[in-house]
Parts: structure tokens; C-alpha cells; sequence
């Protein structure tokens, strides 16, 4: 069972977690997925109408519960010692993974709405009324827009459990970090989310209108074999399309899939995703990948307001070319749910947060476990390092593998009583424009 050493961390101040940000009035923080969910003394906060920000999964690649985990303590009723398990593990085996699975354990109980502990896998859904295209003419008001960084293997179930929170109804635009399955997965899962009621008199199948995806050259070279079906055939098979095979004697055959308009992406250049401006970041995600974390800002209800944010999913190092942040960087949101050794963070990276950016207001940062190290991720301890080094005033962590922490809140208690503003994210969580 993961226990908390948390005194190495801490600096001889210590302060309080609080969920508005004492002296800056810009933003205000609420974990407030329904009513009376984490309950902060203040009204609930709903991104129907407001910009912002809504974490549509926090947990690592596999998420919480780990399902071995599950199938042996559902709720707690430990179902081994029943039936045809009862000869195949023996008491000692029961007890020992009892204690490993607890949070695991804890995961499985009520409603995941209401229960921190279950997570997916990291997605996050970016809400806005931007027009940085200027091709949006009426109220900006009436035109909030929705852009999804990461759509992996559990983000229908994760979508439909947050969006209604918020009234949210539609995804305009999908961006993505890297072709890993946790990021990927859900591509033709997307189709559920375009289908409507008036059918194609040609297909035959609800009408679709394509769902932009923005994304690197080297995914989308990947996506073609692992996605192969939602690409149309080559030009030479003459009028294909995306789910369309076409026999030897001409006859097509059509399957119903996401209808996508992949749009690749250059680096450090900017590029507009449903009206958002957004600029891609090149980042290491191992030595064999590059990934894209994204620097965007959104415009709040009164015209000088914004949240400048930076997403960033890193495995490995960041790449060295960072000059075009240097004009759009207010708020750094940092999603590093795959940073293998925080010590490779390039000198020069950090030097500019430093030292060019405004102070930061929000870091989401990975951590897989609490202090064992990993090959492929941070662990706490590493990102304690970075956090004291970014200095921001709070900072959300990310990424977690289930039964290697403490439980949610009991994680958070102890947290709360460093001099920083550290705590774990949850699904539902939601970071809005006031």
C-alpha cells in the first residue's frame, strides 16, 4: 500500500490548499462536476456559458481501477475466495494484494461522478467563444466552441459522464498529442458524436459534417496503419473515401465511420482548430517519439480578459526552439503525463519559463508514483523539483497510477500541508473564467 513521506518537500512556511488563488481574480477553480460535489462554499461553477477548461481524464495509460484489481476486490467484496479461484491463490496471496489494491478498490464504489478516485485517460476538453479566425459573425456570446487535446481509450465513457454536467453537446475540433493508444483510441468513436437524424441520400447513413484533426505528420504517417479505415484509398481508386472499399469488379462497399479532416500541423506554427488560435510545441515523449503540447489563449466574457494556457505532454525533453511562446504565455498549464527524467528538462526551456514568461498561474504536472523511479515517467519527487523551480501559484498532478498513491483526498490532506498549493486532479475537474 502507498504511504506519504511528503517532509522532504516541504520548506520551513507552510500554507494552506485553497481553491481560489488569494490576489488574482482572473480565474476561479472549482471540482464541480454536479451539485454538491466537492463542495467549495462557493455556487457551482458551469461552463455552459463560460470559457474554460474541463479535464476530461487525469489517470495514466491505464487508468483507475487497475482491472486485475477490480475482477479480485469489486467494492470491496473479495470475489477469489469464492468458487472455482478459492484453490488457485492462496490466503496470504488474497491479503497481500488486498493492501496493494486499495485505492483500486476504493474506484470501484458508486457513481464515478462523485467518486475522485476513478479516472481515465488524460483528455482535455478546452471551451471557448474565441473568433481568431474572424470567421464567426454574430455574438460571441451564443458561440462557445469546444477543442479536445487527446481523445484515448476511455474518452466516450469519460465525455458522456462531464460534458452534461455543463450542458456541452458537441466537439468542433480534436487535437492531438501523439499516436499512443491512451491519446488515440477513441478516433472512431467520434463518429457517435457527429451522427444526425437527417440521413445522406446517396449513403444512406446519418449526414456527417467532418470533424477537424489537428496533428503532426509523423501521427498521422502512424494513424494510416492503425487507423487505415478512416482514411480514404489511394487517388488511383477512384472516388473512395474514408470506410470504402472498393472490390475487383468495381462493386464498393461502405461502412459507417468517423468522417475526419486530418490537418497536419508544423511546428511553431500557429494554426486555428474551431476558431481557437494554437501553437504547437514540439516535445520529446521518449528518445524514438516526438510529441506536441499546444499554447493557446482564451478570450473571457469582458474584452480584456484571458487565460493563456501552454498543454504540453512530454515523455523525455523538451525540443529547444521555445521562441514564439514569448507574446502569448500567461497561464502555463503544463500536461507532462509521460516526462521519463525531470532532469533532462533542457536548460535553456527553463531558463526561458523562467525568465520570459509571466508568473505562472496553473501546472499540471505528471507524476506516476510517489519516489520509485521510472524509465518512461516522473515520479512526485521529480515533479517537486520542477514545481519549486516553475514557482506557480497552484499546481494540479496528473497521471497517477491508482494503487501507487494514496487515496484521492487522503493525498490531498497531506498536500495541503506543504508551503506550495500541490494537489492531485480529478475527472471533472473544471478550471473557468469568472
Amino acid at each position: 500500500m502507498a504511504t506519504a513521506n511528503l517532509t522532504r518537500y516541504a520548506a520551513p512556511s507552510i500554507a494552506t490548499l485553497g481553491l481560489l488563488i488569494v490576489g488574482d481574480r482572473r480565474y476561479n477553480y472549482c471540482a464541480c462536476a454536479d451539485k454538491g460535489r466537492h463542495s467549495t462554499g462557493s455556487a457551482e461553477i458551469s461552463l455552459a456559458n463560460e470559457p474554460g477548461l474541463l479535464f476530461i481524464g487525469t489517470g495514466s495509460s491505464t487508468g483507475c481501477p487497475r482491472p486485475t484489481c477490480a475482477l479480485f476486490f469489486n467494492a470491496g467484496s473479495p470475489s477469489v475466495s469464492r468458487g472455482f479461484n478459492r484453490a488457485r491463490f492462496s490466503q496470504e496471496y488474497i491479503s497481500e494484494m488486498q493492501k496493494f489494491c486499495r485505492v483500486s478498490t476504493m474506484a470501484t464504489r458508486g457513481d464515478p461522478r462523485v467518486n475522485k478516485d476513478y479516472r481515465g485517460n488524460p483528455s482535455l476538453m478546452i471551451v471557448h467563444k474565441n473568433n481568431d479566425d474572424g470567421t464567426i459573425e454574430s455574438d460571441k456570446e451564443e458561440n462557445l466552441k469546444t477543442v479536445v487535446i487527446d481523445v484515448g481509450k476511455t474518452f466516450t465513457e469519460n465525455s458522456l459522464r462531464w460534458m452534461p454536467q455543463h450542458g456541452l453537446t458537441t466537439i468542433d475540433a480534436v487535437v492531438l498529442t501523439h499516436e499512443h493508444m491512451d491519446a488515440i483510441a477513441g478516433l472512431d468513436d467520434l463518429r457517435g458524436f457527429q451522427m444526425h437524424p437527417v440521413k445522406d441520400p446517396v449513403t444512406g447513413y446519418p449526414r456527417q459534417r467532418p470533424l477537424s484533426v489537428f496533428l503532426s505528420q509523423g501521427c498521422v504517417d502512424m494513424l494510416k496503419t492503425q487507423f487505415f479505415y478512416l482514411f480514404p484509398k489511394a487517388k488511383s481508386e477512384q472516388d473512395s473515401s474514408a470506410g470504402e472499399t472498393i472490390l475487383p469488379n468495381g462493386t464498393k462497399v461502405k461502412r459507417h465511420v468517423s468522417k475526419l479532416d486530418f490537418r497536419v500541423v508544423e511546428n511553431f506554427t500557429p494554426f486555428v482548430a474551431a476558431g481557437l488560435r494554437m501553437i504547437p510545441l514540439p516535445v520529446m515523449h521518449g528518445e524514438d517519439l516526438v510529441c506536441n503540447g499546444y499554447a493557446f489563449s482564451l478570450d473571457g466574457n469582458q474584452k480584456s480578459s484571458k487565460m493563456n494556457v501552454v498543454y504540453v505532454s512530454i515523455q523525455g525533453s523538451l525540443v529547444n526552439n521555445m521562441s514564439l511562446f514569448e507574446t502569448h504565455l500567461w497561464c502555463l498549464l503544463l500536461m507532462l503525463f509521460k516526462l521519463s527524467d525531470i532532469s533532462r528538462m533542457p536548460a535553456q526551456t527553463e531558463k526561458f519559463i523562467l525568465e520570459k514568461l509571466p508568473p505562472t498561474d496553473i501546472l499540471v504536472i505528471d507524476a506516476l508514483n510517489l519516489n520509485d523511479f521510472n524509465p518512461t515517467h516522473n515520479n512526485l519527487e521529480q515533479s517537486m523539483k520542477i514545481i519549486r523551480k516553475l514557482k506557480p501559484k497552484r499546481t494540479f498532478v496528473v497521471g497517477m497510477s491508482c494503487d501507487l498513491f494514496l487515496p484521492h483526498d487522503e493525498m490531498n490532506q497531506e498536500l495541503a500541508e506543504l508551503d506550495i498549493q500541490v494537489e492531485l486532479a480529478h475527472d471533472g475537474l473544471v478550471v473557468a473564467m469568472k
